[in-house]
């Protein structure tokens, strides 16, 4: 077949495509019709959602499998993490008693208390005028000569340790009066705060060993099955999920061709592990950066480094290509 037969083929496809679009297809100044070829990859809507562990370990539970529909929030796999649940139970009984360390500090002594030291100081008051006479007592009868110096001693020493006594129960009430100082406060109110750190970190922990389902949609693939070790943030996912209610291609336009693509503009796909079907689509998004090629035939002539722009063509129908397909695009331009 000639190159102009070939080309006539592609116009007529094109053509047809757009007319059972109810569009008419572009064409150039002078009437001809005008096509993009480009290479694609098949994806799902909204791109494939690659899912990767962000902690270590065993994978205790998986529970989905290639097909299955999942829901956005849906809990796909655990990892094992009974020493993160612990550490959450550690962390969660310490803010408690860090709080309630905070509450009694802000709260100050009960009334229970207060009376309690209150009579305290009062037993030690009598105490220290019991003290104070018998010491006057006995200093009289050393001067008057009827007992021993010693004698007077003693009972000065004991009236020292009841004043003592009496001094100590004074302080210990108006320290209860008082209630806690400022710089107590705010240090009990920082080990409550870094208290409840922890515990949000534990929590942080537990929430990142179950993996749930980012979006709607269907798993493509599944990498690992339970019982498994998982390494966090490792390149093997522990599966794949797309939105397969609509299929797309990102198409790489030639940095030559950038300037004809449009969206809106009808397209062609075509694919040989589907020999004599077509697909058709239409651009509707057209990228503002130019990038690198992603769709790779293995052609060894073709420019690996070229620069491309990526252009996204939304799918008629269902069509059974699968995600990760390489197909080849014709776009109508004029």
């Amino acid at each position: 077949m000639s190159v102009l037969s070939r080309c006539l083929g592609v116009v007529l496809v094109l053509a047809g495509v757009a007319g059972c679009r109810g569009e008419a297809p572009a064409a150039a100044a002078d009437g001809r019709l005008t096509v993009i070829a480009a290479g694609g990859l098949v994806e799902p809507a909204g791109e494939e959602r690659v899912i990767i562990p962000q902690v270590s370990g065993r994978l205790s539970k998986v529970l989905i499998a290639e097909g299955d529909a999942v829901r956005a929030g849906q809990l796909i796999a655990e990892i094992e993490n009974s020493e993160y649940r612990a550490a959450l139970a550690a962390a969660d009984a310490e803010v408690q008693r860090r709080e309630a360390e905070l509450a009694r500090l802000r709260n100050g002594a009960r009334v229970e208390e207060i009376a309690a030291a209150d009579a305290a100081r009062a037993e030690a008051a009598a105490l220290e005028r019991q003290a104070l006479a018998e010491r006057d007592r006995r200093e009289d009868l050393v001067r008057s000569k009827l007992i021993a110096a010693e004698t007077a001693q003693q009972a000065r020493a004991q009236a020292e340790a009841a004043v003592a006594r009496r001094a100590r129960a004074d302080a210990d009430l108006a320290l209860l009066r008082a209630g806690a100082r400022a710089e107590d406060v705010a240090a009990a109110t920082a080990a409550v705060a870094a208290a409840r750190a922890e515990r949000d970190r534990a929590q942080a922990l537990v929430e990142k060993s179950q993996i749930y389902a980012p979006i709607d949609g269907h798993v493509l693939k599944r990498d690992l099955s339970e019982g498994e070790t998982v390494v966090a943030l490792s390149p093997l996912p522990l599966a794949r999920i797309g939105n397969l209610t609509k299929r797309y291609v990102r198409a790489d336009i030639d940095e030559l061709d950038i300037g004809r693509i449009r969206e809106g503009q009808v397209a062609t796909i075509v694919s040989d592990a589907f020999p004599q079907q077509q697909f058709a689509g239409k651009v509707v998004r057209v990228s503002q950066r130019m990038g690198r090629r992603n769709s790779i035939s293995g052609d060894p002539a073709e420019k690996q480094d070229a620069k491309i722009l990526e252009a996204l063509i939304e799918l008629d129908g269902t069509p059974p290509l699968p995600i990760g397909l390489r197909v080849d695009v014709r776009i109508a331009a004029g």
